[in-house]
């Protein structure tokens, strides 16, 4: 048909640009989409699964679609195992009564050690809190958490900021009056490499 090179088949994955634009060309020239999807190498239902989602109001258009598909990837989505609702009602229920995410996971794991599909990583909770649609639900679960931010800063990117003190002053730069001080009777349970001030 001279609309593209055909593709090898392969598993699922999303349509290209140039797939786009083949499929486009195509549907212009009254093709249909089976034939498409032969061109494309892909199944006739990703084809008519693509053309369902992205022509809006009229004929379907390459870069109507691509810009529709970018935007739909960069929605959050609640992960997939809270959207289990035997789950999503335990986590509610443990976070109303004043559990953490951690202390929640550590609980369903306890609770079935054996059923994967009952347990949740503390980072799955928080993941999916933080990507409820504003409003009453969202509030009242991000209120229940011990640490009440409206945004989460994900520990896996960045650096670690556990356990760090905020305007520290380094040890170096600490005054000169410190090493010659004295130990104080309650402090004698220092080791014995303590090197003690002259009396």
């Amino acid at each position: 048909m001279g609309y593209g090179v055909a593709m090898q088949p392969r598993s699922y994955r999303h349509m290209s640009a140039e797939e786009r634009e083949t499929l486009s060309l195509g549907l212009a020239h009254g093709h249909s989409l089976r034939t498409m999807a032969s061109v494309l190498g892909r199944a006739p239902c990703t084809v008519s699964r693509e053309w369902a989602r992205n022509a809006v109001r009229g004929p379907y258009r390459a870069c109507t679609a691509h810009t529709l598909a970018s935007a739909r990837a960069r929605q959050p989505r609640r992960p997939r195992k809270l959207l289990d609702p035997w789950l999503w009602q335990y986590v509610r229920t443990q976070l109303a009564e004043g559990c953490s995410p951690e202390q929640i996971a550590g609980r369903l794991r306890r609770a079935y050690p054996d059923d994967m599909r009952k347990q949740l990583s503390a980072e799955t909770i928080y993941v999916g809190l933080y990507v409820l649609p504003r409003g009453t639900l969202r509030s009242e679960l991000l209120a229940a958490l011990r640490q009440t931010r409206k945004a989460r800063r994900p520990r896996a990117r960045g650096t670690d900021r556990r356990g760090q003190i905020p305007h520290m002053t380094p040890i170096a730069e600490r005054p000169a009056e410190v090493a010659t001080r004295r130990l104080a009777p309650w402090d004698s349970h220092c080791p014995s490499e303590t090197v003690r001030p002259e009396r």
